[in-house]
């Protein structure tokens, strides 16, 4: 006889791990106890040595599929032959090593059971188990017990505490159980927040179904729902929510229902049914009957499956896909709190679908693609936060504040990097408050103390701001680096590589705005060594919403006399005459290098795209207008200047101009995509000859690109690069607090002040 004590880590509470060790315990005929503690899950167990070896086994054999088991520590202690049988017994409180758990969409179980008119959960809008519900969404404190969550003032009733209790049940130990008499409950509300007395699920399709707007109340905050076949409830609720023309998301009753809009692919089925429940970006058919409100101009759908008995009640035979928005005016944060929802949204909807269960952190629906072979991120946050990234080694203590737009932060404690939910755009006020509000309560929680604050370069990024006034020691890494950084840190390159950031926008060295770089290095020594030729940006941030006058800024010098002309024929004559004063004299007009601005140019010369209602409008529109049976490209010089090679991006403009007229939208675009592609090849050729690399990092906001993406992977992989994209993270600016986090940590460590240089 022997006892064991084994500590488990990794994602192993809120997942059924103790009720499965309970069970595997009294199987193999062991005494013992198994509890919560700040590191994972703490047992001790005893029996014949044979017995310990086949519970050991069952512990990396038999685990809860939700359960990711990092390490299994076992040593030897004393026997305690009085004991008798085996227990769960209170969790342990100390200083946190472990993470709280995702929040997990409804299992088949628990669906069977929601749908199951005989079942005493049958339409349980909060149905779950041991398995699935909400996890960090409601957590207060770790380790993850009823008692610290949202859950807490719901007292078991009898029956609920049978199963509770019983080890023989799926829900033994579920933290989250709950049922029709004893756990949340969920009303219909006006407006103006008055409870109506019609049963909520039935009030809330009538609401829908009658063209109005729906607030409901979900699991990670507000969502606002309409009926995706009706093009008015669209238009109503842009106009209500103060929505650009950007595609919303359909939240769609089942598979078939998205089979029938949908083009999928067995990966893809597999990702909307995971248990994350991400939204899916996938191709739309052509014979779709969504109202085109939905997405306008695009050929690509953001579809996903109801992840709660909340969610399942909106549905019907009649109804068979929601557009489904967070809940909150466009760009402020998520709205999680009942009264505030009240305030914001009331005067945008027909009526609420409200619940009393607390939302301790507010949890957007994370978004992702499938692309040959491989998960790529657009947006990580609910079911995917707060699970952190591991890397090989310990990490100094950081907070790195990520970017402007898009933003996520994150926090290093040993050798894991915690990657917060996505934020939003921090140049709005209310989000940077809550920006603020959470790093402080994400660091309680996770009892992180960090030493540094890694930042952006950009002086007036409210990220680079808030770092500069923490009063923490500070470090600032280049934007498109810290890109670069964020796929060497998620996929462990080692070794020298090529990095390939294609972007927006992104503070340079030199001052400029940088977008177009080619970078080669390693772990905290890297060269900038490629990038787009400077042209000026007209007004700055004015040229993102106004995509012409990147059209200008090309063709100025390469095309004058074409340019007067397109721009008379545009109606834009009078504002490019001041604007044109204004560059020569360099008045508001800073140099950039941009790939965005390129294709935003691009698809207003093809289009005669005057002005956008978010970033990247144009280019997503000009991106699913091409004509992919076109093979043709156009071509591009590259000259070297001080030892960085250079493309000329107004030259391909002006070859693309003389099409214009002489082929179709789709194949100047094809051409263009094409063009792009060929010349990040050509530029990473030239580079593997220079410095021997054939590892290649792809990263930044242009490359959600799908067709520009596909077209430079497979490009690169033909002539013998090995190709990396971030899968974990997102690729847009949503990734680039990981980059900060694990290369600020590098450079702090080995005394690295410029990595561009490596001195000290």
């Amino acid at each position: 006889m022997e006892r064991w004590r084994l500590i488990i880590t990794g994602l192993v509470q809120g997942v059924g791990f103790r009720p499965f060790l309970y069970n595997l315990a009294r199987k193999n005929g062991l005494t013992g106890w198994v509890r919560n503690n700040s590191a994972g899950v703490e047992v001790e167990v005893e029996g014949t040595i044979a017995s310990l070896q086949r519970f050991l086994g069952g512990i990396k054999g038999e685990a809860p599929a939700a359960a990711q088991i990092e390490t299994v520590v076992s040593f030897p202690v004393s026997i305690r032959s009085e004991e008798t049988g085996f227990k769960i017994i209170a969790s342990e409180r100390g200083g946190i090593s472990g993470s709280p758990l995702p929040d997990q969409g409804i299992c088949p179980d628990c669906l069977s059971e929601f749908n199951n008119q005989a079942n005493r959960r049958y339409l349980h809008p909060f149905n779950s188990c041991t398995i699935c519900g909400p996890r960090f969404s409601i957590i207060a404190d770790l380790p993850f017990d009823r008692s610290r969550t949202t859950m807490a003032r719901f007292q078991l009733c009898d029956r609920c505490r049978s199963e509770y209790t019983d080890f023989k049940d799926r829900r033994f130990h579920a933290q989250t159980i709950a049922c029709p008499q004893c756990g949340p409950l969920l009303w219909l509300a006006d407006p103006r927040g008055h409870r109506l007395l019609e049963e909520p699920g039935a009030g809330a399709r009538r609401i829908l179904k009658s063209g109005g707007i729906l607030g409901v109340k979900g699991i990670g905050g507000y969502h606002l729902a309409v009926d995706a076949f009706s093009g008015d409830a669209i238009r109503s609720l842009r106009q209500r929510k103060e929505r650009d023309r950007r595609p919303f998301a359909i939240l769609f009753r089942d598979l078939e229902a998205i089979k029938e809009h949908c083009r999928l692919s067995p990966e893809e089925v597999k990702l909307l049914l995971d248990p994350v429940r991400p939204i899916v970006l996938l191709k739309q058919r052509d014979n779709s009957a969504l109202a085109r409100e939905v997405n306008p101009g695009l050929k690509e759908i953001g579809a996903f499956l109801p992840y709660s008995g909340i969610q399942l009640l909106l549905f019907d035979q009649e109804l068979a896909a929601l557009v489904m928005t967070s809940g909150n005016l466009s760009g402020e944060p998520l709205i999680t709190d009942n009264q505030a929802a009240l305030n914001s949204l009331g005067p945008m909807v027909d009526g609420f679908l409200v619940h009393d269960r607390e939302i301790n952190w507010g949890l957007d629906d994370s978004v992702v693609r499938f692309q040959r072979g491989r998960t790529i991120g657009i947006r990580r946050s609910r079911g995917y936060v707060p699970t952190p990234l591991k890397v090989e080694s310990n990490l100094i203590p950081v907070l790195a504040c990520g970017a402007q737009q898009k933003n996520s932060f994150a926090l290093t404690k040993e050798n894991r990097i915690f990657l917060s939910a996505h934020q939003g755009d921090l140049d709005n006020l209310t989000a940077f408050l809550k920006y603020k509000e959470t790093i402080a309560k994400l660091q309680r929680l996770l009892e992180c103390r960090p030493e540094y604050a890694v930042h952006d370069l950009h002086p007036d990024y409210n990220s680079t701001i808030y770092a500069l006034s923490s009063g923490l020691k500070t470090i600032g890494i280049q934007h498109h680096l810290a890109h670069i950084a964020s796929v060497v840190a998620e996929r462990r390159i080692k070794g020298p590589i090529i990095g390939v950031a294609l972007d927006g926008s992104g503070y340079g060295r030199d001052g400029k705005i940088w977008g177009s770089e080619f970078f080669t290095g390693a772990d905290g020594q890297w060269a900038r060594r490629g990038h787009l030729q400077y042209y000026p940006l007209p007004g700055g941030e004015a040229a993102i919403r106004e995509p012409w006058r990147m059209v200008a800024s090309y063709l100025n010098t390469v095309a004058p006399g074409f340019l007067e002309e397109w721009l008379a024929n545009n109606g834009l004559s009078l504002k490019w005459g001041p604007i044109r004063i204004a560059i020569n004299q360099g008045i508001n007009a800073p140099d950039t290098s941009s790939m965005g601005r390129l294709f935003d140019a691009a698809a207003a010369l093809v289009g005669n795209i005057h002005r956008v209602t978010y970033e990247g409008e144009a280019a997503v529109w000009f991106e699913h207008q091409a004509d992919l049976a076109v093979m043709g490209s156009y071509q591009f010089d590259i000259r070297i200047e001080n030892d960085i090679l250079q493309i000329d991006p107004g030259v391909i403009l002006d070859q693309l101009r003389w099409d214009l007229g002489c082929l179709s939208v789709g194949a100047i675009s094809a051409k263009f995509h094409r063009t792009v592609a060929a010349m990040v090849e050509e530029v990473c050729l030239r580079l593997r000859e220079e410095v021997g690399a054939v590892q290649v990092a792809l990263a930044g906001g242009v490359f959600q690109n799908r067709l520009l993406l596909d077209l430079v992977w497979e490009g690169l992989e033909q002539k013998g690069f090995k190709v990396f994209l971030p899968e974990k993270v997102p690729i847009n600016d949503g990734g680039i607090a990981l980059g900060q986090a694990w290369l600020g940590s590098l450079m702090i460590e080995r005394g690295i002040d410029n990595v561009f240089s490596g001195t000290r």
